[in-house]
């Protein structure tokens, strides 16, 4: 079995690239750290390239179907974003995922807040949703803080990337209605939304809201009722409550 224990080793460098988003993008894989994920990763019939494992982890069963370098405890510390390193990791390579016709798709506009994706993610999964869009200008998928809070979801829920407007113009084309959350009262209030028909969902920028752009392309706004003086949600929390109520369309 190979064995690294330097933190200088070129291989090394190479994968510590794979903790910024230029260098996920550039070499088309990403890295999963610790043992839960990288199970979810397996489980979900994601392709690994190659797993790094210190002498804690070097007989853990996943490996067993997989070429492994045992990699030191200073080499670990070096790979990993996390605050505990740990004892496994993976090379994935990302996917282009078949995303099948779905008849309720979430769109998020330019999300910036890795965990807030990562939560989405996995509210998205909770409710059965089967089609995520996610804008040009949004944080990337495959970011450690993403994948540490989906929890495995980014693993198993269809995410496609690319132009919204676009995407949005298709859409209605094809019958679906445009909806778009947001903090104007005059919209329409959540509990008088109807999911009935084909519906993209959009959830906005967590400063930001929905782009100019995006907004004219919406048939209605709408609003999720509040009480007490808060005047926003979180956008991850926004979006759970709105999945949660259209789930009960399904």
């Amino acid at each position: 079995m190979e064995q690294i224990i330097s933190v200088k080793n070129e291989y090394i460098k190479e994968l510590c690239r794979l903790n910024t988003a230029a260098g996920r993008r550039e070499s088309g894989l990403f890295l999963v750290e610790g043992s839960k994920l990288c199970e979810e990763a397996v489980k979900s019939g994601w392709s690994v390239e190659k797993c790094l494992a210190t002498d804690r982890e070097i007989r853990n069963p996943l490996l067993a179907s997989f070429e492994t370098i045992r990699i030191s405890d200073a080499v670990a510390g070096k790979l990993s974003s996390m605050d505990t390193t740990p004892g496994l990791f993976m090379v994935v390579k990302q996917q282009n995922r078949p995303v099948s016709e779905a008849p309720f798709i979430l769109a998020l506009d330019h999300l910036a807040d890795p965990g807030n994706l990562g939560a989405v993610l996995r509210s998205a999964e909770a409710f059965g949703v089967k089609q995520v869009f996610l804008s040009n200008g949004s944080v990337d998928l495959y970011s450690p803080k993403v994948l540490r809070g989906a929890m495995g979801s980014a693993f198993r829920v269809p995410v496609q990337k690319g132009d919204l407007p676009a995407f949005l113009k298709e859409k209605r084309a094809s019958g679906y209605q445009i909806l778009g959350a947001g903090l104007d009262r005059n919209y329409h209030l959540l509990p008088e939304i109807s999911f009935k028909e084909p519906t993209v969902m959009i959830i906005g920028n967590e400063s930001g809201g929905i782009s100019a752009e995006t907004i004219e392309l919406c048939d209605k706004g709408v609003f999720i009722p509040m009480k007490g003086q808060n005047e926003s949600l979180n956008a991850a929390v926004a979006a759970s409550i709105i999945l949660w109520e259209q789930s009960k369309w399904n």
